[in-house]
């Protein structure tokens, strides 16, 4: 049985719109309606997605499974706390496994709530019970609740801005504990309460936030807004919210988004289908140190 302590769970993921932009890999999954395939590759790790249920525990991390792969070798997983909440389900069964790339608290921690170290794994975010012709039944997924995923921001990252772009979603996630000279930010952006593969995640690695990021907040009448750029070579991906009297007869409207820019201009203009979640704002930019670069700016879009 693994050894992890503390409680942490969640998906990581990334950005790319309407196919102006590619390449990211941050969680890789395999469709438990697919178990034919034997293993599964989830960033750095490779999975095994087939095996019978031995044994399953709740535990300070993740729920615990433990498992026997087609040729009897057993096996343990790192699984969302839902999968625990029904070990009934699942134990003596054959069943398929999904999987995503999240964080928990780094082993050295040892349990202690205060470290802010972490490592990525694979977790088991859904399983499904497979039959002797290997038909799939409905999985048990983390996600398969009434609540709506309502970021890619894991609960060990404070949660800058989120909002749904249609089928889609953006967040921007920071390190709980950062500040303007440590931790990271990240711009991420995907398909929710989906294992489909986040497709695009910016910048890669850790990196803090005033070096990931420019920005500010702004001035308007009849209220001020905030908009947040991330530059990937030719390409510029800005987060925006603010509120203004930009009716066409001076009335108080809201705008808030994100943005695509290739070489400077728009190329793409998603709107955020209610106001984003987030501490985007004057005391975020203060204590990051986020600024624009110099004549840097940004046109709220209609």
């Amino acid at each position: 049985m693994f050894d992890f302590n503390s409680s942490a769970r969640a998906r990581l993921i990334a950005l790319a719109l309407m196919g102006v932009v590619c390449c990211g890999t941050y969680s890789v999954s395999a469709s438990a309606q697919t178990p034919a395939a034997s293993t599964v590759t989830v960033g750095k790790f490779t999975k095994k997605t087939l095996g019978t249920v031995t044994e399953i525990n709740s535990g300070d991390v993740a729920c615990y499974i433990s498992l026997k792969d087609e040729q009897g070798k057993a096996f343990e997983e790192l699984a969302d706390f839902a999968i625990c909440e029904k070990p009934k389900a699942y134990l003596g069964k054959r069943v398929s496994l999904t999987y995503q790339l999240d964080k928990v608290m780094a082993d050295e921690c040892q349990g202690n709530p205060s470290c802010k170290k972490t490592k990525a794994v694979a977790l088991v975010t859904s399983l499904a019970v497979v039959d002797a012709k290997g038909t799939a039944s409905t999985p048990v997924a983390a996600a398969a609740s009434s609540k709506a995923q309502s970021s890619f921001c894991t609960p060990m990252e404070t949660v800058v801005f989120a909002c749904r772009t249609g089928a889609k979603m953006v967040s921007v996630c920071a390190s709980k504990g950062a500040t303007r000279d440590k931790g990271y930010l990240q711009y991420r952006f995907g398909k929710p309460d989906s294992t489909e593969a986040l497709e695009l995640t910016w910048p890669e690695g850790e990196v803090v936030a005033n070096k990931a990021a420019t920005g500010e907040n702004v001035p308007f009448v009849g209220g001020g807004g905030s908009w947040l750029r991330f530059k990937k070579g030719g390409y510029g991906y800005v987060v925006y919210s603010g509120i203004g009297k930009w009716g066409p007869k001076g009335e108080t409207r809201e705008k808030q988004g994100v943005v695509v820019e290739r070489d400077g201009k728009v190329v793409a203009n998603l709107k955020c289908a209610r106001a984003p979640d987030g501490e985007l704002g004057p005391e975020w930019f203060d204590k990051f140190a986020v600024k624009p670069k110099a004549n840097e700016d940004f046109a709220f879009p209609d």
